[in-house]
């Protein structure tokens, strides 16, 4: 991932966008302001947008099914994982 400022972004979106499409490339253009947003191809988006769809579903499901653990169990989990 590159990160560009709006102006090199401004004179040169097109080899930019050439760029994330092609090379499945995500940029990050920045701003005086500390604004920043990310530029990334549509099929990228797509891709990303329906996986967080299918765990979204897949989730709901396992908690409609009395498939979830508790805060305890998450939190045991989690201070383990940190620890390894």
């Amino acid at each position: 991932m590159q990160a560009v400022n709006y102006s090199h972004a401004r004179n040169n979106l097109k080899s930019i966008i050439d760029d994330v499409c092609d090379n499945n490339e995500e940029v990050i253009i920045t701003t005086k302001n500390d604004k920043s947003v990310i530029i990334q191809s549509m099929d990228t988006y797509n891709k990303t947008h329906a996986q967080i769809k299918r765990d979204v579903a897949i989730s709901i499901a396992q908690i409609e099914r009395g498939e979830c653990m508790s805060i305890d169990e998450a939190f045991k989990l989690a201070k383990q994982s940190y620890r390894d």
